[in-house]
């Protein structure tokens, strides 16, 4: 009888890109035996041929040991994966070949590579998935990332990255538009098996430090954006889950304003119901008391809930970013600002928000104007133009301003051109007060990854507001 003495496979977590792993099968000259390896989430197996996975079995079939140094040695190929994958890793000792396992080593033909951290959760399990099962020989696991976006509740408001890649640095695009448009952290992971959460530390380094820029631009003509106020750190929000469960008689409360939750260590006084999972919206649904021992909510409205309805929330400031996802961030040098315009002769920078060019002849009497486009102009924004002064003509005198916002390409001013004033066709004017984009920026510090994806929403809707000029 000849044996195979060990199995040797490193089984520490792999990244999310293709990884090569090496097998290698110890024992006695001319042992024989057969190599298949799984992979769990959707029982494909390796084929040892083509170096893919697939779905009907295959196997590396009746290999023998040749050489003298008593070593089979086999590469498998763990391709690129965008989900978390895990694989078995079986070796077989074909009996009918005159071979066996060394009783030291396994008893049984079959052997299963082990994980070599064998430790256990603190409840005497080993974990996977939420099942108690033994880990599996390998697991590979796709980036952790949050995406850093902008919301704003007008729909006009393009959410538009800032591409310019000297202001945004150490992320990548998600998506530039769609559904959303994001920037992109991600890091790999190599947690253990046995670990139902995934806080990795991250050292105080470069590369978890980064910049991200936005350009939020008007969408829609006859509509202009001005800012209110600078974005502040209370503007971030991430959005979480709660679901609803029976009250003690196995009843729901229905239209009620108390809610009983199957948990509410995510939720906190504060935060906003927007929806359920598939189903109506929660409008002005804000938590007003949250009771940690009974685990209910109390709401400032009375919201028809059923048990087990999954519930989406909105969570303001960064702590909810913890208590949801498991991530630290520190956020600095956050800034906001209407765009300015360049000087369309010279090219050089100007103070104000919108240029556009005089058309259709000279204009002397009345306060109808015609120029070139409207898109982004605001009523009330201050004008500037070579012939127009002030509402009578002197230097210290009432600013002529936008009245109102007439069409496309035609608005009206605060009053008459004074003093014999004229504002000469083609001639630029320069507005301040409204603008067609406004850069936002900030610095992120990664102090901890959490414990899945996240998305980090800046909410623009009190800092940009947005006016229907039609």
């Amino acid at each position: 009888m000849k044996h195979i003495n060990s199995v040797k496979f490193d089984t520490s977590p792999i990244s999310k890109t293709k990884t090569i792993r090496r097998l290698t099968i110890s024992g006695d000259k001319d042992a024989v035996f057969s190599v298949y390896v799984v992979r769990n989430n959707d029982s494909y197996y390796y084929n040892f041929n083509t170096k893919t996975f697939q779905s009907t079995p295959t196997r590396l079939l009746q290999k023998k040991i040749i050489k003298d140094d008593g070593n089979y040695v086999v590469n498998i190929l763990f391709p690129t994966v965008t989900a978390d994958k895990n694989y078995d890793v079986y070796v077989y000792a074909e009996s009918h070949f005159d071979t066996d396992f060394s009783r030291d080593f396994n008893d049984s033909l079959l052997y299963r590579v082990k994980n070599a951290d064998n430790r256990l959760n603190e409840d005497g399990t080993y974990y996977l998935n939420s099942d108690t099962k033994l880990p599996a020989s390998l697991y590979q696991y796709a980036d952790i990332y949050v995406r850093f976006l902008l919301a704003h509740d007008s729909a006009v408001v393009q959410k538009n990255l800032n591409t310019d890649t000297s202001l945004s640095t150490n992320v990548s695009v998600a998506s530039t538009g769609g559904a959303y448009a994001a920037w992109e952290f991600a890091k790999p992971r190599a947690r253990r098996y046995d670990e139902v959460t995934n806080k990795l530390g991250v050292v105080d380094s470069p590369e978890n430090k980064l910049k991200v820029s936005f350009l939020p631009a008007m969408g829609t003509a006859l509509n202009s954006m001005q800012l209110a106020r600078a974005p502040r750190i209370q503007d971030f929000y991430v959005t979480g889950q709660v679901t609803i469960r029976a009250n003690e008689d196995g009843s729901s409360n229905s239209a009620s304003n108390t809610h009983k939750l199957t948990s509410v260590a995510n939720i906190k006084v504060g935060d906003e119901l927007l929806s359920i999972v598939a189903g109506a919206a929660l409008v002005g649904n804000v938590v007003v008391k949250v009771d940690q021992d009974t685990k209910t909510i109390q709401t400032s409205s009375t919201p028809t809930l059923a048990v087990g309805d999954v519930i989406n929330f909105k969570s303001y400031g960064l702590s909810g970013m913890y208590r949801n996802y498991g991530w630290r961030l520190k956020v600095t040098n956050l800034a906001g600002a209407l765009s300015t315009v360049d000087h369309p002769d010279t090219g050089q920078p100007t103070e104000f928000n919108f240029v556009t060019t005089k058309k259709s002849s000279n204009l002397t009497t009345g306060t109808t104007v015609d120029v070139t486009s409207t898109k982004g102009l605001g009523t009330g924004d201050s004008i500037f133009a070579a012939g127009i002064t002030t509402a009578d003509g002197t230097p210290d005198g009432t600013p002529i301003t936008v009245a109102s916002i007439v069409d496309s390409d035609t608005i009206t001013i605060s009053a008459e051109l004074a003093n014999n004033s004229t504002i000469i066709e083609n001639t630029q004017m320069f507005f301040k007060g409204s603008a067609l984009t406004a850069p936002v920026s900030y610095e992120v510090e990664i102090l901890e990854v959490g414990d899945t994806n996240m998305l980090l929403y800046l909410d623009l809707t009190n800092v940009l507001t947005i006016t229907d000029e039609s």
